[in-house]
């Protein structure tokens, strides 16, 4: 089994991709280029070993090896990926990165939006009634309860916490964080400008293009469309629209988030050193 020195686990939503952008500019540090490899999660785990292995085959001798996929956190993955990392790499390290539940769930609502059209979803308009279908997005919020089983199975001492608030506000104070963390020079600055996987690109699609694909005559010719192929004919159309205007949060949906996830996220920011107004539920 490859030897992996860290991983980037999660929290999804909340800047790991651009996290491990920035990482991966250190001379000292090897990431691949497949976004989110998702190995130690896998069904086929055994059988995707090769191929994991191969990722890291263009790393330069002495370089740390480590990745980023946010499947090592979803609450129906963990407990099989923490069993596996803990298998084949105890001395792992693990860099999280969380946010304010509130903007994460608001991402994962405009990417339910975004990828529907993937797996033939189709994500509620209201964020009350997104939450009742996808009651994963409340789940995968509870960030104390998610990262304690790695506490509980590497120690603290192993992981490194940021916060996407204080890596936007100062991004090379947290970068050199992650640079000691992990052993290696922490005088090398990494690119500020890096902001990847942005709300703004997203689209949903408008109460007509469902209606669209609902009907015989021409549903079955836009399933014949990969979802790249439909964003480029349907987004000029304007049956495809950017999420321009704020998400809109209903009595309900913060009655809802506040019950579940302010406990957590109050535990998790007194774990993590921040104060408990940090980010205003």
């Amino acid at each position: 089994m490859i030897k992996i020195d860290f991983l980037v686990p999660g929290f999804s939503k909340c800047g790991t991709t651009t996290l491990c952008a920035m990482l991966a500019q250190h001379p000292g540090i090897y990431i691949p280029e497949l976004k989110e490899p998702w190995y130690f999660s896998s069904k086929d785990f055994p059988r995707k070993q090769a191929d994991y292995i191969q990722h890291f085959s263009p790393a330069l001798p002495g370089q740390l090896l480590g990745e980023g996929s946010v499947s090592y956190s979803d609450s129906t993955m963990e407990d099989v990926s923490i069993a596996r990392i803990r298998d084949n790499n105890p001395g792992c390290r693990f860099i999280f990165i969380a946010r304010n539940p509130l903007h994460r769930i608001e991402s994962s609502y405009r990417e339910m939006h975004h990828s529907g059209v993937k797996f033939g979803l189709n994500a509620p308009y209201g964020m009350a009634e997104c939450l009742d279908v996808f009651p994963q997005m409340i789940v995968d919020s509870l960030y104390f309860e998610r990262i304690s089983k790695y506490v509980d199975a590497f120690g603290a001492e192993a992981i490194l916490v940021l916060f996407l608030e204080d890596l936007r506000s100062q991004p090379q104070r947290e970068m050199q964080r992650c640079f000691r963390h992990l052993g290696v020079d922490s005088s090398f600055r990494a690119v500020e400008e890096l902001r990847l996987n942005e709300g703004s690109s997203k689209l949903y699609d408008t109460r007509v293009l469902r209606r669209l694909r609902t009907w015989h005559w021409s549903g079955f010719k836009l399933a014949k469309l990969s979802p790249e192929a439909q964003d480029r004919v349907l987004r000029p159309l304007g049956l495809r629209r950017p999420f321009i205007e704020p998400v809109h949060w209903d009595r309900r949906s913060l009655a809802l988030v506040r019950e579940r996830i302010l406990p957590d996220s109050l535990r998790f920011l007194e774990a993590w050193g921040k104060p408990a107004d940090f980010w205003r539920i």
